[in-house]
């Protein structure tokens, strides 16, 4: 009789009695089903993340930072940007997020987020400042890329730093 194909074949274990998984050797057992419930909305992430650590790479890209600490705040940054993409891919709490994240291209901006945050990134830990340059550039393109289809207009909540003007003198 022919032996049992590699998958179905028992697995040795650490007692007596061998286990047989059908997944080992064949296909990754299945993955779990996981509930998430958003605690902020798409447009509370990229005000108070996205938009406020892009300011610091933009900011930096003009006059980059003088000393190991100021490389090592915005690496902080860039880390945020990159990490910033991935959830922007899960969605969030506000009023459009569902239906924004189900959209095809939507993936695609929130990579294109992410590759430029991770740009940032290598720029940063290099110390490259035309890298850096460079990459604050590539995520100005992702964010007006994305807003074009996403978010044509200004978003209502606003960083400290973004205050409208005729809130700035108050």
């Amino acid at each position: 009789s022919a032996a049992p194909p590699p998958c179905c074949r028992p697995m040795p274990t650490t007692c007596c009695t061998p286990v047989r998984r059908p997944w080992a050797g064949c296909a990754p057992p299945p993955a779990p089903v996981v509930n998430y419930t958003p605690s902020v909305s798409l447009n509370e992430m990229m005000v108070y993340v996205v938009d406020a650590h892009a300011n610091e790479v933009w900011d930096a890209a003009m006059i980059p930072p003088k000393n190991d600490n100021g490389w090592k705040q915005l690496n902080r940054a860039a880390v945020a940007l990159a990490a910033s993409g991935s959830l922007t891919k899960i969605s969030g709490n506000g009023p459009k997020d569902q239906q924004w994240t189900q959209q095809g291209d939507w993936i695609r901006h929130s990579q294109a987020l992410s590759d430029a945050g991770a740009a940032v990134v290598m720029a940063v830990q290099a110390k490259d400042k035309a890298a850096l340059s460079k990459a604050g550039d590539d995520l100005v393109v992702s964010c007006i890329n994305c807003h074009r289809e996403y978010k044509l207009e200004v978003p209502k909540i606003w960083t400290e730093r973004q205050l409208p003007p005729e809130e700035q003198k108050k």
